[in-house]
């Protein structure tokens, strides 16, 4: 079965297009409006987490492999509750934040319909739940080459627009404390992902090997495209472009690809926000599957296909994602109230996983990083609306407490059967 799991290449495919995903495309300009010439700053600084959080879910995937992710080494840390709530987390962003992206790959293709955005949504929601019907290794194929050539194109576009259009002065904006702070938060987005390549775990040839290669590649990858593209947009002054276009990442491709630049960015945006759905649904997916063979989740839900396809955890997760269009379709809900849910999820899903790495690692300098990390991601959710936080803390509430009594009943079973022996 070797042959049918993931090499280095195919998981570095996984990896470097779901994490640049549609973040890439639609961060750099936004970033640069909010910070201004400080935004290479704030790309830096959020780099500098991503290869952190690369490090560490790399390591915890490495040690504790499995379908169930990074959750396991939440489970042996504080137990079977807290395991579950950290997978309500990671499952909850699933259900909301491939919608989005979705939404924002629909948009590259400006149809002339007042429903256009809605049905290219809906066809590449149908287009994802048939790929990930395919074999992982297949998958990782396609995810590889869409990855291979967004991130080629993006670099040596950026780069040419650097070397060919550079701007005489680097910084002529002020620094403010609050926008940099803002432009943080929002890019959190960009680094999200690093959290489920851990559910790959089980189908990855020689994890030992291949995972720490892999993280450390498209580490590297994610990192140069990113800053490149970041610097390209505020640092170059691409003549005879209107003021609305030369604020996209569009912009930076036109000096490589000229009139053909459209076409380019049509293949690259809905690219990665495809290949960030999939890593996505299929490692919640295989979530699913290992809460239902733990009896956490009904039984059905364990099913999978010949080549490993859980596809109880897909048909859930499709329920879901169809359910949250249709309230988009009616305007009950907006992308960015979706991306703000999601990422609530997301941050909290990795709180746990980083206070569950703080105590199994046994290395200090690491500890203190992970604990820096945690103060960071705990101001970020300071951002977020005040219902969610409300119900992310009573869910937390009632998992702990949960996880408490369950100790307290086998702290007592261990003490009565102590007093049993000395009779």
């Amino acid at each position: 079965m070797n042959e049918k799991k993931l090499t280095t290449l195919q998981l570095i495919g996984l990896i470097v297009g779901p994490i640049l995903g549609s973040g890439i495309i639609l961060l750099p300009p936004i970033i640069y409006d909010v910070t201004g010439d400080y935004a290479i700053i704030s790309w830096m600084t959020i780099m500098g987490i991503n290869l952190y959080f690369a490090f560490l879910f790399g390591q915890l995937s490495i040690r504790f492999p499995g379908s169930s992710g990074v959750t396991k080494a939440v489970e042996i840390a504080f137990g079977k509750h807290l395991k579950i709530l950290a997978s309500l987390f990671l499952i909850g962003a699933v259900c909301f934040g491939p919608i989005a992206v979705l939404i924002t790959a629909a948009q590259f293709f400006p149809l002339e319909h007042p429903f256009a955005t809605h049905l290219m949504t809906f066809i590449f929601m149908v287009l994802t739940y048939l790929i990930l019907l395919l074999r992982v290794s297949f998958i990782g194929k396609i995810a590889f080459l869409l990855s291979s050539i967004s991130a080629i194109l993006l670099f040596a576009g950026g780069a040419t627009s650097l070397v060919l259009y550079p701007k005489e002065k680097l910084f002529s904006t002020s620094f403010e404390l609050s926008s940099f702070g803002f432009s943080l938060l929002l890019l959190f987005w960009t680094i999200v992902g690093w959290e489920v390549i851990g559910n790959y775990s089980s189908e990855v040839k020689n994890a030992k090997k291949t995972i720490p290669k892999a993280i450390g590649f498209s580490a590297l990858i994610i990192t140069l495209v990113c800053l490149t593209v970041a610097a390209a947009i505020q640092w170059s002054n691409i003549p005879n472009l209107s003021e609305a276009s030369s604020s996209t990442v569009a912009s930076i491709l036109t000096p490589m690809f000229g009139s053909t630049t459209g076409l380019i960015i049509g293949i690259i945006a809905p690219g990665l926000c495809l290949t960030s759905v999939i890593l996505f649904i299929g490692a919640a997916a295989r979530l699913i599957q290992s809460l239902a063979n733990d009896n956490v989740l009904p039984k059905k839900l364990r099913y999978v296909t010949k080549h490993n396809v859980p596809l109880g955890g897909i048909l859930v997760l499709s329920a879901c994602h169809l359910f949250i269009f249709s309230f988009v379709v009616m305007d009950w809900i907006n992308v960015t109230q979706i991306v703000a849910i999601a990422d609530v999820f997301f941050i909290s899903n990795v709180l746990v996983s980083m206070l569950a790495s703080i105590k199994l690692f046994q290395q200090k300098t690491v500890n203190i990083l992970t604990g820096l990390m945690v103060v960071v991601l705990m101001t970020f959710l300071f951002f977020s609306p005040p219902i969610l936080i409300a119900f992310i803390a009573l869910l937390s509430l009632i998992f702990i407490y949960k996880q408490v009594r369950l100790n307290l009943v086998h702290s007592n079973s261990q003490g009565a059967n102590v007093k049993h022996l000395f009779k």
